[in-house]
């Protein structure tokens, strides 16, 4: 058994309905493969983990990578596996929160995900000045 954790940018048009209708599809043609795993996005960043048969997982994950939708692919680990961290799950989509401490740590490490102060103008100070 194989599992491959990667990152990737996603493509500017995606949204979270889009990914959801990926996840359902690909929950059919997992399945059929006897692969399993999860799909989060984040700020316009894919963590995929995808485990299963190796020849089916390393067939997947090449099929993935020539997907327009991903794009700057990091591989933060593929190798062998003595058990599943998702049975029974051919694919499903999950928040960053819901992930392995090690996804998440990968996540984090790679991208700034934190939300995004709004920006400090002299208009925005303006109101604190005016009270």
């Amino acid at each position: 058994m194989r599992r491959i954790m990667y990152l990737s940018r996603a493509s500017s048009t995606m949204t979270a309905e889009k990914a959801a209708a990926i996840v359902e599809k690909s929950r059919r043609k997992n399945e059929s493969l006897g692969i399993t795993g999860v799909l989060a996005l984040e700020d316009g960043v894919f963590l995929q983990i995808l485990e299963g048969p190796d020849l089916a997982v390393a067939q997947r994950f090449e099929a993935i990578r020539g997907d327009f939708r991903h794009q700057a692919f990091i591989t933060l680990s593929d190798g062998p596996v003595q058990s599943r961290c998702y049975p029974g799950q051919p694919m499903q989509i999950v928040i960053p929160e819901e992930l392995p401490q090690d996804a998440r740590e990968a996540l984090l490490s790679r991208y700034d995900l934190a939300p995004k102060a709004p920006p400090k103008t002299l208009r925005h100070l303006l109101p604190s000045f005016t009270q």
